[in-house]
C-alpha cells in the first residue's frame, strides 16, 4: 500500500487543525448565542415586572385621585350618611358609567362601618348585604387610611382603592374604587413590543360570574384543569403547561420556540394579590427573530472565514515547503546522485564539492554527506594507493 506522500500529510494535518477550530469556533457562536438569549429573556422578564408595577403605580394614584373627589360630592355624602341606597344610586349611576368609560373604573363599593357589609354598588345596585373580607379594604378600615392593592373578586383580578367615609368627623363607612386589570396587557405590549398572557387559579376564581362577565368573548375555562387564562395579547396559545408549573412563586424562563418563521422565548413572572399570595402567573413571549438571525449570520461568517483562512494556510504552507524544504531536497537528492556517480568513478575528493546551503537540519545533513564522501573518498583512495603500491612490488596486497 502506497503511503501518504510529506506534503498531503501536512496539508491533511493543517485541514484538521483548522476544522477543529471552526467547529470550536462555532460551538462558540452558539454559546454566545445562548448567553444572549437568556440575557434577552432576563430584560424581558425585568421590563414585563417594572411595566407591570409603573402601571399599577400609576393606577393606584389615578383611583386615589378619584375617590378623593368622589367623597367631597355632597350629594354621595348625603345619601351614604343617610343610608338611602335608592337616592345614593340615582346619585352615583350617572358618574359610575362615566368612570367606566372614559377610566376603566367599573367597580365602586359603599361598604358599612361596623358590619363590613356592602351597603351598595352603583355597578350591581340589586347585590348588596355580603360581608367583605378582602385584605385591602380590611387593611383601610384596621388603619383608617387609604389602602390599596391588587384584589381577586368572584370574576376578574382588579386593583383596588379604599379609604374611610368620614362626614363631620363621623365614620360613616367605606368607599373602595377597582378597574379590572386586564387592560394592562395591552398597554405593557405597547410599551415593550412584548406579547403578554394572565393566567389566575380557579379556586379564586367563581365560575357562574367568570362566565356571566364574558359576554361575547369566548368562555376558557375548561383550557386548563386548575387555571384560566384571563387575558391576552395574541391569540397565539403562549400559556402550557410549563407555564402554568414555572408560575409558582419566582420569575421563571421557558423554552425557546419558532412560530411562523419567527423565533420566540417565553418566561413567566408570578401574579400576587395584596396579601401576597401567589395566584397566578403572567406569561412574557419576547421576539429574539433578529437575535437568531444574527446568529445564524454569524455562524455562517466564522464557517466561511475558518474554510478561506484553511485555503490560504493550506497555499502558503504548500509554498514554503515546497520552498524551504522540498526543493531543497530535490537538489540534494540530484547533487547525491551525481556525487556517488562521480565516487564510483574514481573522484575520490567529491566530498569537498558538497556545501552546506543552511545552517539548519537539511543543512547540517549536507555537511554530514559532505563528510561521509570525504571519508568513503579517502577510504577509497588509501584502498586504490594500498593495491598500486602492492602491483608495482609484485605481490597482492594485502586484505
Amino acid at each position: 500500500m502506497k503511503s501518504l506522500s510529506i506534503r498531503v500529510k501536512l496539508v491533511v494535518s493543517v485541514v484538521l487543525i483548522l476544522s477543529a477550530s471552526g467547529l470550536a469556533s462555532a460551538g462558540l457562536v452558539r454559546a454566545l448565542y445562548a448567553r444572549a438569549v437568556r440575557s434577552a429573556s432576563e430584560d424581558a422578564l425585568r421590563s414585563a415586572s417594572t411595566a407591570y408595577e409603573d402601571l399599577e403605580r400609576n393606577d393606584v394614584e389615578k383611583l386615589s385621585t378619584v375617590l378623593d373627589t368622589l367623597v367631597l360630592n355632597p350629594a354621595i355624602r348625603e345619601a351614604f350618611a343617610a343610608k338611602d341606597r335608592e337616592r345614593l344610586a340615582a346619585v352615583t349611576a350617572p358618574i359610575h358609567h362615566a368612570l367606566k368609560a372614559e377610566h376603566g373604573i367599573g367597580h365602586w363599593n359603599f361598604v358599612e362601618p361596623e358590619t363590613r357589609k356592602m351597603f351598595f354598588r352603583p355597578h350591581l345596585p340589586a347585590k348588596f348585604g355580603d360581608v367583605i373580607e378582602r385584605q385591602g379594604l380590611l387593611r383601610a378600615m384596621a388603619r383608617q387610611e387609604t389602602s390599596a392593592g391588587k384584589e381577586l373578586g368572584k370574576s376578574e383580578f382588579a386593583l383596588r382603592v379604599g379609604r374611610p367615609f368620614v362626614v363631620d368627623g363621623k365614620l360613616i363607612g367605606y368607599m373602595e374604587l377597582g378597574e379590572g386589570i386586564q387592560h394592562f396587557l395591552g398597554k405593557m405590549k405597547a410599551q415593550t413590543g412584548n406579547d403578554f398572557a394572565m393566567f389566575i387559579a380557579k379556586r379564586f376564581i367563581d365560575q357562574g360570574e367568570w362566565a356571566r362577565t364574558r359576554g361575547a368573548e369566548r368562555n376558557g375555562w375548561d383550557d386548563w384543569p386548575e387555571v384560566v387564562v384571563v387575558n391576552s395579547t395574541t391569540a397565539d396559545p403562549i400559556v402550557d403547561a410549563s407555564a402554568i408549573a414555572g408560575g409558582g412563586g419566582a420569575s421563571q424562563i421557558l423554552s425557546e420556540e419558532g412560530r411562523g418563521g419567527a423565533a420566540f422565548v417565553r418566561g413567566v413572572v408570578p401574579v400576587r394579590d395584596a396579601s401576597g399570595t401567589v395566584v397566578g402567573g403572567l406569561v412574557v413571549r419576547h421576539d429574539i427573530s433578529a437575535l437568531n438571525a444574527g446568529m445564524r449570520a454569524s455562524l455562517v461568517q466564522a464557517l466561511a472565514f475558518v474554510v478561506a483562512l484553511a485555503l490560504v494556510a493550506c497555499g502558503l504552507i504548500f509554498l514554503l515547503v515546497e520552498r524551504l524544504i522540498f526543493g531543497r531536497l530535490r537538489r540534494m537528492t540530484g547533487t547525491m546522485e551525481d556525487l556517488s556517480v562521480r565516487l564510483a568513478g574514481g573522484d575520490y575528493g567529491v566530498g569537498a564539492a558538497v556545501v552546506a546551503t543552511n545552517d539548519d537540519e537539511i543543512g547540517r545533513f549536507e555537511r554530514f554527506f559532505g563528510e561521509f564522501l570525504a571519508l568513503v573518498g579517502n577510504t577509497l583512495r588509501a584502498l586504490a594507493d594500498r593495491k598500486q603500491a602492492a602491483r608495482q612490488v609484485g605481490r597482492p596486497p594485502a586484505a
